[in-house]
């Protein structure tokens, strides 16, 4: 089989696995196993751009040992220009500031990621050359330099696309308001509603509580019973918070095992006595027929209120996660109110 069908065949394979995959981790997972096996001989290292920020982050990197360290868009040449630049061999450009590395002794490749509006990853190669000049990877000709630049502008455009696909499945994800498995709003339209919500209470002076709470031990309960237990239990609690709140308050599936809830016009006082009385009422539907999967179930909660442990979504927030913090290391099953700012 020749180098190129080779590259086509392993191109291929990553495509059909990265097209498949629904989380970050999964494909970088894939990209890890991947590149070096498309650049066996060669040093590289892939950039993804934080979120919200102009930093790249190295996050899969194979070859010589190297300390790679992030850097912004501003340090490349190639992420400046949107397109590929190459520094070394007969090529007299200057090299990228980030790129440590003797031009003598390696072809440098910076390939940018992008989409039609925003770079968003960046692929960095380093091709060793021997003494005389020669290529130790790919021979001396100068169209091995231009197989190379295709091959690696052709793998740049594959992660381009698995990035962008991750990027829809997030905004969908985002689109569907609600949680499916407790039935209650996602956490990104809870917070979104929770911003607004603050801004309005800080034009009118009127109060605002959130409660977090959290399963005690839901890890080590999934897994003595299994996914399918654990669920059951995440409906349950999901229905039983939604059937015990006001009509204006607001429940969110906050994290894995938490549910989150904000009480306009409640005060943190107010918000311990609900809290305490969902404590209370969820020791009871333990009893209820049909709900012998929640005799194992405890909560720990958190309170805290604005604006006396916050003025602002984010330091409430904090608050309310420190409330419940201190909730689980005192012992569990218990409620904890807020410090203030």
């Amino acid at each position: 089989m020749k180098q190129g069908e080779s590259h086509v065949i392993l191109l291929g394979r990553m495509a059909n696995l990265a097209l498949s995959c629904i989380t970050d981790e999964e494909a970088l997972s894939v990209t890890a196993r991947f590149l070096p096996q498309l650049f066996p001989r060669e040093t590289g290292v892939l950039y993804i751009r934080s979120a919200g920020r102009e930093h790249y982050e190295p996050v899969v990197f194979w070859g010589d040992e190297r300390e790679w360290t992030a850097l912004t868009g501003q340090e490349c040449w190639a992420l400046r220009r949107r397109r590929i630049y190459i520094v070394g061999g007969a090529r007299e450009q200057p090299p990228c500031p980030h790129g440590d590395f003797d031009p003598e002794g390696f072809t440098s490749f910076c390939i940018p990621m992008s989409d039609r509006k925003e770079s968003f990853g960046l692929l960095h190669l380093l091709v060793p050359v021997s003494k005389e000049g020669a290529k130790e990877s790919h021979g001396n000709r100068e169209n091995d330099v231009e197989d190379l630049r295709r091959l690696a502008a052709l793998t740049a455009d594959v992660l381009a696309l698995l990035f962008v696909n991750l990027r829809l499945r997030k905004k969908i994800d985002d689109l569907s308001v609600t949680d499916s498995q407790t039935g209650c709003f996602n956490r990104a339209h809870w917070e979104l509603n929770l911003e607004r919500e603050i801004k309005a209470a800080q034009r009118t002076g009127r109060h605002l509580a959130i409660i977090l709470m959290d399963i005690d031990y839901f890890g080590r309960f999934t897994e003595n019973h299994g996914h399918g237990a654990s669920s059951k239990v995440l409906q349950s609690l999901g229905r039983f918070v939604r059937e015990n709140i006001r009509d204006v308050d607001v429940p969110s599936r906050y994290g894995a095992d938490e549910i989150a809830l904000f009480l306009p016009d409640t005060t943190g006082e107010t918000a311990r006595q609900r809290a305490e009385n969902l404590h209370e009422k969820m020791r009871d539907l333990s009893l209820r027929d049909g709900h012998a999967h929640m005799r194992r179930i405890t909560l720990s909660m958190g309170v805290a209120a604005f604006p006396d442990q916050g003025e602002t979504a984010c330091d409430l927030i904090e608050s309310v996660k420190k409330a419940l913090k201190r909730a689980k290391k005192e012992g569990r099953n218990r409620i904890v109110g807020g410090d203030g700012p």
